[in-house]
This record gives C-alpha cells, structure tokens and sequence, in this order.
C-alpha cells in the first residue's frame, strides 16, 4: 500500500474558496446548534453523498427562484459530489463544537 490518506487527498484536491464553503457550512450548523442532527443526517446519508449531491442539481431551479445567485449553492453541489466529501464536511463540524 501507498500510504496515501484519501481524505487528505481529497482535502489537497479542493480549492481555498471550498475549503472555505465547507468550513462556513460546519461554522453555521454549530452556531445554530444543530450539531447532533447535523452528524446524524450526514452519517446516515454518507453512501448516498452522491445521490444527494444529485437531488440538489434536481432542486437548482427551485433554489434558483428563491435566490437570485445561487452560485454557493452549484459550488456546494460540486463538492459533495467528491466521494468522502460528507466525511470532510462531518470531521469540519466536529472540530469546531
């Protein structure tokens, strides 16, 4: 085995800006205290990362009425459709309880 960390790898491979999207996500989601509910949802949801990344592109044009700019939400979508995404998103959320 190479020794290579995926969820490093997949941290390397993001952007300043996701990396920052991500970490403004966790930050809200504490804020609010919705921690639990957070870790649980997204536990339960890490084999359909894909599959929800998915339904959010579905929803675009919905979010699209709502917000004039949904830009954050496209780039959001972008990101959790990187396999172990949820998984990045969950250990930002944790760090920052």
């Amino acid at each position: 085995m190479s020794g290579i960390d995926p969820m490093q790898a997949l941290e390397d491979s993001l952007t300043e800006e996701e990396r920052g999207l991500l970490d403004k996500l966790a930050e809200g989601i504490v804020k609010r205290r919705m921690t639990p509910v957070a870790v649980f949802f997204l536990e339960s949801m890490k084999p359909l990362g894909y599959v929800g990344s998915q339904l959010m592109v579905f929803l675009r044009p919905i979010i699209q009425s709502i917000w004039s700019n949904p830009s954050t939400y496209d780039r959001l979508a972008g990101i959790l459709e990187r396999r172990g995404s949820l998984e990045l998103l969950l250990r930002r959320i944790e760090a920052k309880q």
